[in-house]
């Protein structure tokens, strides 16, 4: 399953399926190629199937529905009137992932709508049984008639239907949406003066509901802040009371993996323009995250006023 994001269809599979074995395995797609990263989308799934004690919820790995072995996958809306091949895929799980886990039957929803996962079933259907895998095709649960998608979900929280999203998603998916929605459009700007000299200060802000931070440990050689916003677009004036150098960061927020707080989980933003000073330095999508962040390097003269003007947008995923 890639569950981008988990929804109340993948839910209904999983509770039939728990239903017809004693363990059951949900390998969640771990190659981070979808509009959710995957230790979002792998903790949705945990706290989905929560209340099933015979599940276990594991990443899938190199070697079950990733860039390796079914490439085709991460490109399905370019390959809709292609023959794909997931031979590799299947054949690998057949070979050594069922053997290894005891695996005896594979589930799968029935796909009425995309071509590329209908032909993965299908290769699934044509293999396995070769292995002593059974391939069980599970029929989609439906809401009016349509069978409930991930797609859906994500075209809903485009234009902020939540009310649809609340039909087609458990309660812990809904919580996380609200959380992601404001995190995917919030934009982090470090602003640092690069010298102990002087004084460095944030004269205005566009956006009156910025959160601006000035962090001790962000202090060392320089004085610099950091600001978030969410409104899309931001115009900032500074000045330094002595010559000096600014570095200016443009990345996404902060987001802890739940699941090991060691880990950074990447928030990208899609930055479409920056200019200093009235110069533009660019006016193309450039995406960032808290750890790839776009650099740029502004000369500050003593008490003269510096305009940055930035614009962003939610990223958009490419595959």
């Amino acid at each position: 399953m890639n569950c981008n994001p988990f929804t109340l269809g993948h839910q209904y599979l999983v509770e039939y399926a728990a239903s017809k074995v004693t363990k059951l395995y949900i390998f969640v797609v771990e190659e981070d190629k979808s509009e959710f990263p995957f230790a979002d989308r792998i903790e949705l799934v945990k706290q989905g199937v929560s209340h099933l004690p015979n599940v276990e919820v594991l990443p899938s790995g190199k070697f079950i529905i990733s860039q390796t072995t079914f490439s085709g996958y991460f490109s399905k809306a370019k390959l809709q009137d292609v023959q794909v091949d997931s031979s590799e895929d299947v054949e690998i799980f057949g070979r050594e992932i069922a053997p290894t886990l005891g695996i005896t039957v594979r589930f799968a929803g029935e796909e009425p709508t995309d071509n590329v996962t209908r032909q993965y079933n299908e290769t699934m259907k044509e293999i396995l049984p070769r292995y002593g895998v059974e391939f069980c095709e599970i029929p989609r649960k439906e809401i009016n008639g349509e069978p409930i998608s991930a797609s859906k979900v994500r075209a809903a929280l485009k234009v902020g239907d939540f009310d649809k999203i609340k039909t087609l998603v458990p309660d812990t998916t809904f919580k996380y949406l609200c959380k992601w929605q404001k995190l995917s459009k919030t934009a982090r700007l470090d602003i640092k003066l690069m010298s102990t000299e002087g004084d460095f200060q944030i004269f205005s802000i566009s956006d009156d509901k910025a959160k601006v931070f000035k962090p001790d440990w962000f202090q060392k050689e320089g004085i610099g802040y950091f600001i978030q916003s969410s409104v899309g677009s931001l115009e900032i004036i500074v000045k330094a009371t002595a010559d000096g150098q600014i570095d200016l960061n443009l990345r996404g927020v902060k987001v802890k993996d739940p699941n090991d707080n060691s880990k950074i989980i990447p928030y990208w933003i899609d930055y479409t323009k920056l200019i200093v000073n009235g110069q533009v330095i660019f006016d193309t999508l450039t995406s960032a995250w808290l750890k790839k962040p776009y650099k740029h390097k502004i000369n500050a003269k003593a008490e003269e006023e510096v305009k940055i003007q930035v614009e962003w947008l939610p990223h958009k995923n490419k595959t």
